[in-house]
């Protein structure tokens, strides 16, 4: 699946990702364990109808969604009770491509 990076979310993933970027998304890795060993990966997470890139880390209760760029704010978001936190991702970033 591919999606092109909003403002928002290439600011937030920034130097990683750029406002325009075109992202793949493997739907298959919804695991929060690292693909490569030294490398955070970073997912696209389903919230409010929206599809926000950030690197996540489950609490227990909470995702904490965290962006690379140290300007934008952490996000923490309740995870319902009946639901799992791969129930609120959509997968893992694969592949960023951005046009020069």
């Amino acid at each position: 699946m591919l999606i092109k990076a909003d403002p928002t979310e290439g600011n937030a993933m920034s130097p990683r990702t750029l406002p325009g970027a075109t992202l793949l998304i493997d739907r298959h890795y919804t695991a929060l364990k690292p693909y490569r060993g030294t490398e955070q990966n970073m997912y696209a997470i389903n919230l409010y109808d929206k599809c926000t890139v950030r690197y996540v880390e489950y609490d227990g209760t909470h995702l904490v969604l965290r962006p690379h760029n140290p300007a934008v704010p952490i996000s923490v978001v309740p995870v319902a009770p009946d639901k799992q936190p791969s129930d609120y991702i959509v997968g893992r970033i694969c592949h960023v491509s951005i046009e020069t």
